[in-house]
C-alpha cells in the first residue's frame, strides 16, 4: 500500500514537473512570436518613411539652364534638326521674346551680321542667339522674307571665295530652317570677296569681311 501511494505521488510531481516545463516553452514561444513581429512591423514602417522621402522633391531643385550661356559650343538654342557641314546639333525651341519691330534698336532683331572664323561655315554661339530671334520672328510672321549675303576675305582665289560665301549663307539658311522658318521665305546670295567692310589688310579687318548679312 505504502509503495503503491509512493509511486502515485512520484507520478503527480513527474505530471507537474512536465506541465511546467510545458508553460515555459509556450511563454518563451509566445514571447519569440511578439519579437519577430514587433520587428517586422518596425522595419515595414522605416521602409514606407524612406520611400517617402525617395519620392518628395525639394521646392528649391535646381532648374535646367536653357539660356544657352554655357560653354559647350555644340548646344544649338532653337534648333529642331541636326546638318552635315554647318556644325549644328540637336536642339529645342526656345522662345526669345522678340518685340516683331524690325526697327528696334533694342530688339535683338537689330543684329543682322553673323560673322565666321577663317575659311569656316560654323556658326559661333553670339551668332545662334541672333539667328534664334529671327527664326523666331520670321516663323511669326511667314509672309516676311529673308536674303542671306554671304562674304569672306580677300584670301584665297574669286572663286573659291564665292563658293565659301555661299556655304556661310547656306549655313545660316539650314539654322532658321531648322527653326521653323520655310524655304520659300529665304534666299541665300554670295558676293564672295567683292563686298568688304574694311580693305585693310589686317586680320582685324579680315575679320569683319568673314560675315552672313541677314536683308529683310
Amino acid at each position: 500500500m505504502y509503495k503503491y501511494i509512493q509511486n502515485s505521488t512520484q507520478k503527480e510531481m513527474d505530471k507537474n514537473i512536465m506541465n511546467k516545463s510545458l508553460n515555459n516553452n509556450s511563454q518563451k514561444f509566445l514571447l519569440k512570436q511578439i519579437t519577430t513581429l514587433l520587428m517586422v512591423a518596425s522595419l515595414g514602417l522605416l521602409t514606407a518613411c524612406g520611400s517617402m522621402g525617395d519620392t518628395e522633391e525639394p521646392n528649391n531643385a535646381d532648374v535646367e539652364d536653357r539660356t544657352g550661356n554655357g560653354n559647350n559650343s555644340e548646344n544649338y538654342e532653337g534648333q529642331t534638326g541636326a546638318y552635315d557641314g554647318s556644325g549644328m546639333a540637336d536642339g529645342s525651341s526656345v522662345a526669345t521674346g522678340v518685340s516683331g519691330d524690325l526697327n528696334d534698336p533694342n530688339s535683338p532683331l537689330s543684329i543682322r551680321t553673323i560673322y565666321f572664323e577663317h575659311d569656316s561655315t560654323q556658326i559661333n554661339t553670339q551668332g545662334q542667339s541672333a539667328l534664334n530671334a529671327h527664326a523666331e520672328y520670321l516663323s511669326l510672321n511667314p509672309n516676311q522674307h529673308i536674303v542671306l549675303e554671304g562674304h569672306t576675305d580677300e584670301t584665297g582665289t574669286r572663286d573659291y571665295n564665292l563658293s565659301l560665301g555661299e556655304r556661310r549663307g547656306q549655313a545660316v539658311e539650314e539654322f532658321l530652317s531648322a527653326s521653323g522658318v520655310t524655304s520659300q521665305q529665304m534666299e541665300v546670295r554670295s558676293f564672295g570677296e567683292e563686298s568688304p567692310i574694311s580693305v585693310d589688310q589686317s586680320e582685324s579687318s579680315r575679320q569683319l569681311n568673314r560675315r552672313v548679312e541677314l536683308l529683310y
